[in-house]
């Protein structure tokens, strides 16, 4: 099998420093990319000559020129630093052309590689990158895999916890994580919540006959939570992941149920798709991989759906 391809986002900052050890931990021998965006010089600084009127014709764009310049070498000399800490990968530095929003260039580096990796904040100066805004902003428009490392990233030589609703996403997301990490132990987990059992309303009117109907369709739902979860296992199997699973009904939300798993099995990277289905089963909705994102102490893994 060929290596996988990388594209970490590098801006000099200890998040970004951790993404790229991380990455090498999880992925060694792959071949990365390490991509640092400088900052464009200020919108309209172009028209700043008539406030000038005593400089000499020229001296202005000179000095442009100048500054765009040693900003594009120190952005050099960031992303050659990045490049020291990916022991372990096969690692070139890449500097694109300054660009605002950060984002949009990170996106277009990535094209052609099979996943791109940020850290979750980063530092506010003029080649500021990995900030908490670009991590959600790539969780909500990158169109690849995208791997989101927080700072206080622990071992990573636990399972992969892979939250799975059957949905297009979450088979997907399955499919990313056997290419990017064939062989790994995986917990595929399917976490639901009962409109039946959680309802008040519903506790209202159980009993008797009714309650032998809320029973019965609680139990229904239980049953298609499991076979979901099997359903995630043998896909998770075929893509080449050591795979098993388990079904939750969630007490606490969807995202806070998958993060104690993780916490309680030791996980070192969580699988999650980027969107769900609807209806009665608890799903990956957006927001379930922006809770994921946004507080797990785990590197996290967004798949998104294939275009139909």
């Amino acid at each position: 099998m060929a290596a996988a391809q990388l594209a970490i986002a590098y801006d000099g900052s200890p998040s970004a420093a951790t993404a790229v050890r991380t990455a090498a931990a999880l992925f060694a021998g792959a071949r990365a990319k390490i991509v640092t965006v400088p900052a464009p010089l200020p919108h309209g600084v172009q028209g700043a000559s008539r406030f000038l009127m005593s400089v000499p014709s020229g001296t202005l764009d000179r000095a442009l020129t100048e500054i765009s310049e040693r900003t594009a070498e120190e952005a050099g000399t960031i992303a050659a630093e990045g490049v020291r800490h990916a022991d372990g990968l096969e690692a070139e530095p890449l500097v694109t052309r300054p660009h605002s929003p950060t984002w949009e260039a990170l996106l277009e580096a990535a094209r052609g590689t099979d996943v791109l990796i940020c850290g979750a904040r980063g530092r506010s100066d003029f080649a500021r990158t990995i900030l908490g805004s670009t991590s959600t902003s790539l969780l909500h428009h990158a169109d690849l895999p995208l791997l989101v490392i927080p700072d206080d990233v622990g071992p990573l030589e636990g399972p992969i916890v892979v939250a799975y609703d059957g949905s297009p996403a979450a088979d997907a997301a399955i499919d990313v994580a056997g290419r990017l990490l064939p062989g790994r132990a995986a917990v595929v987990v399917n976490v639901y919540e009962s409109q039946y059992r959680d309802s008040r309303a519903v506790r209202a009117l159980a009993r008797g006959e009714v309650g032998e109907i809320v029973q019965a369709l609680d139990q229904a739902l239980t049953e298609e939570a499991a076979a979901t979860t099997q359903q995630g296992v043998a896909r998770a199997q075929a893509a080449g992941l050591d795979a098993t699973g388990e079904t939750i009904e969630a007490s606490k939300g969807v995202w806070r149920t998958i993060t104690a798993l993780v916490h309680d099995r030791g996980a070192a990277l969580v699988v999650t798709g980027s969107r769900g289905i609807g209806g009665a089963r608890s799903v990956l909705i957006g927001s379930v991989s922006s809770g994921l994102v946004g507080h797990a102490d785990t590197p996290v893994l967004v798949a998104h759906a294939p275009e139909i």
